[in-house]
C-alpha cells in the first residue's frame, strides 16, 4: 500500500512538473481571465499546489481543456462550451474527494465564465 501510495505521489509530482514546464510556455495569464488558458492554468496550480490528489483525475481534467482548446482553435466553440461543460461535471464529482472543496468551486465557477464566453463569441 505504501508503495503504491509514493507511486502516485511520484506521477503526481511528474505531471505537476510536466504542465508547469507547459505552462512557462504559454504566455501568462491572470486565473480570472474567461478563457480555456486561464482555465488550465488554475487546474495546474491546484495540481502543483496538491489540491488535486489523483493523477489519474488530474490528468482528465487537464485532457479535457486541451481537446476544448483544439476545438476552439478549429472554431468550433459549442464543441469546447460541451467539453468544458464535461470538465465541470468531472470537477463536481470529484469535489470533496479528489479536489479540495476550495479549489473545486473556483474551478467550476472559472468553468462556467468559460462557457459563457465561448457561447457569446
Amino acid at each position: 500500500m505504501r508503495v503504491r501510495y509514493l507511486y502516485s505521489l511520484l506521477l503526481l509530482l511528474a505531471l505537476a512538473a510536466a504542465t508547469a514546464s507547459r505552462a512557462q510556455a504559454h504566455k501568462q495569464h491572470d486565473c480570472h481571465d474567461s478563457t480555456i488558458e486561464a482555465l488550465s492554468h488554475c487546474v495546474e496550480h491546484a495540481i502543483r499546489g496538491g489540491h488535486i490528489t489523483s493523477v489519474g483525475v488530474a490528468t482528465s481534467l487537464i485532457s479535457k481543456l486541451d481537446a476544448a482548446q483544439r476545438a476552439e482553435l478549429r472554431g468550433q466553440r459549442a464543441v469546447a462550451a460541451r467539453i468544458v461543460g464535461a470538465f465541470i461535471y468531472e470537477v463536481q464529482a470529484q469535489a470533496g474527494i479528489h479536489i479540495e472543496e476550495g479549489h473545486a468551486e473556483h474551478m467550476i465557477g472559472h468553468a462556467q465564465e468559460v462557457i459563457a464566453q465561448l457561447l457569446s463569441g
